[in-house]
């Protein structure tokens, strides 16, 4: 008969101790599973003529109140045998809970079992040989099964059953087994006989293994459908490929399901480990792998919006992108750090906030009351300052000015002075918060529309330099520049340069998904090699030439060294994580 349509009742027993006839039954718990599907469950409490044991009460939570009022073994046995029916009975350490049943039976006057018995102890014991314990609970704490009342008949033949699931896949993966005498045979298999490693392992670490490329790219796993389940990127694809098919028996339950699904491997060079990074994600949302769970959907990342359309700028946060004469920071991963970011300048800068309506009426409105605001709708001198004021927040978004943390101290005390001590602790936690960003990564960041700049990477072969082309933000080219470029190559360079950085480009009229996940992606690989990478930054008097010998000095000079004035690290990062 098929494993998939086999019936299996998985049981446990809870007894007074460790020894059957001195002992006796007192919980029995069992699951059906039918179809790779637990079924039905049967549980039942068992009164065993005695007293139970402090001991024993401690580990299954059963005491002898509980069991006072219970039927007694010849009462429920009946009813486990009609569950039980002529399915596959299956325990772990089988001896131990079918001679206590045995034992039971035979006290009750009734026929022993006769059905095939399966151990999951034996199968673990031979599937996972080089796991130090197979017992119930490491086994469970391995595989990341929850268990539902451990040491309670029900709650560990449950996460028995969904053992027994997990060895019958990779029964049927690793070693072709899909009948029941099958299964019933591998759990008497001598050792040795169960340690061959699967045909489509060898295949991979024979014919796939030996030819990936010691550089960097993005890998596709594929399972037997030829249907890719995971996308990665890799600084070495070597190296990192090979990573999974070492040792697998000690991967994480989900890596080790991911090996026993590929049979075959293909992979596509990039030239640097940035331009996997982008591939990449570019790629999970085409094929929506089966095992890339939190890549497969773009994020809507955070922007703070500097409204400069009119006379008194406003600062706000927003989702999303449009050439309409605002300026854009960011993005910030978190929504609420973008939030707290805004209310912390609106705090410090004293932006108005009051919408336009309020704003015409041209008197002082509760931000006023409040100190947050200085009335620029009135005239005078806080009218006068305002534009110095919308300064100071452009040049601190852009990371030009780390005054601010002065600005949040002297907040701080201030209010701790006056005894607002909730109020100094907000400036606390944003004074730690800013500490971080800034210390930490030095977030350089320019407005993106305002962000033209040939970013330059090396490639990883050594041969030249990847050029990626960024122009109002986003990523419009990527050009691998040899370190001796012929003549076609110098052209097809000058060509790209010429078309994309064409200072009567308009901007783009909205910002998509994919181009503020690339804006993330490059920005987060600045932040974390901040004086490591390099940018030739591009403004729209910028005579040509120039542009072009600054870009081919960059190119010749160490890619691990900052390059003075010409080449900065201006970048729009992933996040002013504040």
């Amino acid at each position: 008969m098929l494993i998939s349509e086999a019936t299996f009742v998985v049981t446990d027993t809870e007894t007074t101790g460790s020894r059957a006839g001195d002992d006796r039954v007192i919980e029995i718990g069992a699951v059906k599973v039918q179809g790779g599907e637990i079924t039905e469950s049967f549980q039942r409490l068992i009164n065993p003529g005695r007293h139970i044991p402090r001991r024993i009460s401690q580990i299954t939570g059963i005491s002898t109140g509980m069991v006072f009022d219970q039927p007694t073994a010849e009462e429920v046995l009946p009813e486990f045998l009609d569950f039980l029916g002529d399915a596959v009975f299956v325990a772990h350490n089988l001896p131990f809970d079918l001679r206590f049943l045995e034992v039971e039976l035979e006290i009750a006057g009734l026929e022993g079992l006769r059905n095939p018995c399966l151990d999951t102890l034996r199968l673990a014991r031979r599937l996972y040989s080089a796991l130090p314990s197979k017992g119930l609970s490491k086994l469970t704490r391995y595989f990341e099964i929850e268990v539902n009342g451990r040491h309670r008949a029900l709650g560990d033949a449950e996460a028995t059953a969904q053992l027994l699931l997990l060895f019958i896949d990779r029964l049927r993966t690793e070693f072709g087994i899909e009948t029941v005498d099958g299964l019933l045979g591998f759990q008497r298999r001598r050792y040795r006989d169960t340690r061959r490693e699967p045909s489509y392992l060898k295949r991979i670490r024979a014919e796939v293994l030996p030819n990936l490329p010691d550089l960097p790219g993005v890998y596709f796993m594929r399972d037997r459908r030829n249907a890719v389940i995971y996308v990665g990127k890799a600084k070495s694809l070597k190296n990192r490929v090979r990573s999974y098919f070492a040792a697998v028996d000690n991967h994480r339950p989900e890596i080790r399901r991911l090996v026993r699904d590929v049979r075959d491997i293909t992979w596509e060079e990039t030239g640097t480990e940035l331009s996997a990074l982008i591939e990449e994600s570019k790629a999970i949302k085409h094929h929506t792998p089966a095992y890339n769970r939190l890549q497969l959907k773009y994020r809507d990342y955070s922007f703070l919006r500097l409204d400069t359309t009119h006379a008194f700028p406003t600062l706000s946060r927003t989702v999303r992108i449009h050439s309409d004469g605002a300026e854009y920071y960011g993005p910030i991963s978190r929504r609420k750090s973008a939030d707290e970011l805004v209310e912390l300048i609106n705090r410090l800068f004293q932006l108005r906030e009051c919408d336009d309506g309020t704003f015409a009426l041209g008197r002082p409105c509760l931000y006023h009351d409040m100190g947050r605001c200085a009335a620029p709708c009135v005239g005078g001198e806080a009218e006068a300052a305002y534009p110095m004021v919308v300064e100071q927040v452009r040049t601190f978004l852009a990371g030009r000015d780390d005054t601010v943390l002065d600005m949040v101290e002297e907040a701080m005390l201030e209010a701790s002075a006056m005894m607002e001590y909730e109020q100094a602790g907000w400036f606390r936690n944003q004074l730690g918060r800013l500490r971080r960003a800034l210390n930490g990564r030095r977030h350089l960041v320019s407005a993106v529309h305002d962000h033209h700049a040939v970013l330059l990477e090396p490639l990883a072969d050594g041969s030249g330099t990847q050029l990626f082309l960024i122009r109002y933000g986003r990523l419009v080219a990527r050009i691998n520049v040899p370190t001796d470029p012929s003549p076609a190559h110098e052209a097809e360079t000058r060509s790209a340069l010429t078309e994309h950085f064409d200072p009567s480009l308009p901007p783009p009229e909205r910002f998509d998904r994919p181009d503020v996940d690339e804006i993330r992606i490059i920005a987060h690989w600045m932040g974390l090699r901040e004086n490591a990478t390099k940018q030739v930054q591009w403004v729209p008097d910028t005579v040509f030439e120039e542009f072009e010998e600054r870009i081919r000095n960059a190119m010749s000079r160490s890619p691990h060294l900052d390059v003075a004035t010409e080449v900065t690290t201006d970048v729009t990062t992933e996040a002013v994580e504040v």
